[in-house]
């Protein structure tokens, strides 16, 4: 049900930290504190720009004289936001580069510090390709937790979707195969205030509106929400 480079050698590194998690379930939609999609943005156009980085690790960023900084292989850092802002800051020194090609702090690049964040917030967004910038408008990581208590709790979900959402009466949540629904957010918000009546459920099974609870509007939002995180976890 699955709805998600002159020398800046950016990336003696080689990524991939593991993705942020709420209440045992991956949130690949969310970014190190501080970074903003904006940063991102910004820090491609450096990336591809000003600062070089693509002369050393080629323009798809998958490495020439410089590492891949899309797969799940660090170099010299170890893969997590301020490893790699620290990693571009200081650079590395040939006798410590693992390809023996030297890295100079800020790849050799007149970057400020905030452009350095940028480019640092790209290369991680490389390296977390499940990551989106954001998740869906309106929703927030808390929304999710908050969504998995009501699943598990007086939403009664679980009831039917068993505890671990890959089903019992109803159908599993976690994978890619959408019964009613289209799994898109909104989608799943809207199935849930209506239910599925039998004639028109794949399962002929019935799930009345608010699977037959008192949840409010903001909890089927929240409830949604959770669904759709774990329907795009790895």
């Amino acid at each position: 049900m699955r709805l998600t480079s002159t020398l800046l050698v950016i990336g003696s590194l080689v990524s991939a930290a593991p993705l942020a998690a709420q209440a045992d379930i991956a949130i690949p939609d969310s970014l190190p504190p501080g970074v903003t999609p904006h940063m991102v943005r910004h820090g491609r156009q450096i990336f591809e720009g000003a600062g070089g980085c693509a002369n050393c690790h080629g323009e798809d960023a998958h490495g020439s004289l410089g590492p891949d900084l899309t797969d799940d292989n660090w170099w010299h850092a170890k893969g997590n936001y301020l490893e790699v802002v620290s990693q571009i800051l200081v650079g590395v020194p040939s006798n410590k580069s693992v390809s023996g090609v030297a890295m100079a702090p800020k790849g050799g690049a007149n970057l400020t510090d905030h452009e350095v964040q940028s480019v640092a917030a790209f290369v991680w967004k490389l390296s977390h390709p499940e990551s989106g910038d954001s998740f869906p408008p309106g929703v927030t990581p808390a929304m999710v937790e908050w969504g998995g208590e009501i699943f598990h709790g007086k939403g009664g979900c679980d009831n039917c979707h068993a505890g671990d959402a890959r089903g019992r009466v109803g159908p599993n949540l976690t994978d890619e195969v959408w019964l009613h629904a289209k799994g898109s957010y909104l989608a799943i918000v809207q199935q849930i205030l209506t239910g599925v009546p039998a004639e028109r459920s794949r399962g002929g099974i019935a799930m009345p509106p608010r699977g037959g609870s008192a949840i409010s509007d903001a909890d089927v939002q929240a409830v949604a929400a959770y669904i759709w995180v774990i329907s795009r976890r790895p």
